[in-house]
């Protein structure tokens, strides 16, 4: 993966500025494109609340077609080459391949009960949690209301999209000069 300064970042123009970031907003591009426009980033906090403030203003559908463009937590690993790179790799840290298998089909059936429930798949910032957490997550969110558990998915991945970030700019606290 590239790493990239933030000043450099901030020097690309806008088709090399969406290339480079590619992917950190799963198959939703618009959002980068929005960010951008905000230009030059002094702090990489800076540009992911850019990226937070395209995502708060977009419509409910856009909304929701961000949420659907997730994919399903706990993939079969037969599917796991059709995922973006970033889900590839924070899918397999996260050991859903370590679960035995009662496990797994327990989780499958809770994500599809859930799918059902909410019409989008379960997002969880799985970099900030391994995946024997995501169980009882699952559960206590399917409890919430329709509208709170689309405001969840949002800051989940939000949440995705900073460790993204920091995935991709060199010295991810620095200050770059404006």
């Amino acid at each position: 993966m590239i790493k990239i300064s933030l000043v450099e970042l901030n020097a690309l123009d806008t088709a090399s500025f969406a290339k480079v970031l590619f992917g950190v907003y799963e198959h939703s591009p618009w959002v980068i494109t929005e960010a951008e426009r905000c230009r030059p980033f002094g702090t990489l906090k800076e540009l992911q609340a850019s990226c937070e403030a395209a995502i708060d203003r977009a419509s409910p559908e856009a909304q929701v077609l961000l949420i659907k463009a997730h994919p399903d937590l706990a993939v079969k690993l037969d599917q796991l080459p059709h995922l973006t790179e970033f889900s590839q790799s924070e899918q397999s840290k996260a050991g859903f391949a370590m679960l035995a298998p009662a496990e797994i089909d327990e989780l499958r059936a809770e994500l599809i009960r859930y799918r059902v429930r909410f019409g989008h798949p379960f997002i969880l910032c799985v970099s900030e949690y391994s995946a024997v957490d995501v169980l009882p997550i699952l559960k206590t969110r399917m409890q919430s209301e329709p509208n709170t558990e689309k405001c969840n998915c949002l800051s989940q991945i939000t949440r995705i999209g900073w460790h993204r970030l920091c995935s991709i700019i060199e010295n991810p606290h620095e200050t770059s000069p404006l």
